[in-house]
């Protein structure tokens, strides 16, 4: 999987958003001359933004509850984000990221605690790994997945090999009441994928988590255990 630097990134999320400056441009045309995989990789992030113009997103506002837990931390855990060249950029290239499932190996403000300090427990343990035993799986692909949960909402993390190149893969995760919550997408491509995605739900209300062709709508799934 091609990993590019900070900066390598933000000229290739620069790109697709059509927001380079001259001098950028000249930079990512010279960085496109060392490693031409970057040109497929803009090609990619290209027509996953066409595949996600018809889609809506909904926000939606913390329950009581949620905002109790959050309000009453002691301190906040630390998010790193590297800042972009413009706000309009930075709109784009987040949820974009987000659905792309670090296709380019990015990494995003995702707060990791120390190595040897992950908790460990039962479903519902906040910050703990919880792995997820997928049933249907496309045919002749592998995925691997794993639930975090968070006082701010529900973490999947996915490997993945063998989707089909180009084909987008919704993540949702179902409420206990029926409700969905989008957790983005991925973009099948023919390098091993890694996504860390994000939901605004809680864990206890969370009883399936579904990955759906956006094709033929056929689903990978998995019920959860009650928290």
């Amino acid at each position: 999987m091609h990993s590019p630097d900070d900066r390598t990134a933000e000229l290739i999320a620069g790109a697709v958003a059509g927001e380079l400056s001259p001098d950028e441009q000249r930079e990512l045309d010279a960085l496109r001359a060392q490693h031409p995989w970057i040109d497929g990789e803009i090609a990619e992030l290209r027509r996953l933004t066409a595949d996600l113009e018809g889609m809506t997103w909904r926000e939606s506002e913390p329950d009581a509850a949620l905002r109790d837990r959050v309000t009453g931390l002691p301190h906040a855990a630390p998010v790193n984000v590297t800042p972009l060249r413009s706000a309009s950029r930075r709109r784009w290239v987040l949820p974009a990221v987000g659905a792309a499932c670090l296709a380019l190996g990015l990494a995003v403000g995702v707060a990791l605690p120390p190595a040897g300090t992950t908790p460990t427990g039962p479903p519902g343990t906040l910050g703990a790994l919880e792995t997820v035993d997928l049933r249907d799986e496309p045919s002749g692909a592998a995925i691997d997945a794993d639930l975090v949960a968070h006082t701010w909402g529900t973490e999947a993390i996915l490997d993945a090999t063998g989707l089909d190149v180009g084909v987008t893969y919704a993540i949702v995760l179902v409420g206990s009441d029926g409700t969905e919550f989008s957790a983005g997408a991925m973009l099948g491509s023919n390098v091993p994928i890694h996504c860390s995605v994000n939901a605004a739900v809680r864990r206890e209300d969370v009883v399936r988590l579904e990955i759906r062709d956006s094709r033929t709508g056929a689903v990978a799934s998995a019920d959860l255990p009650e928290v």
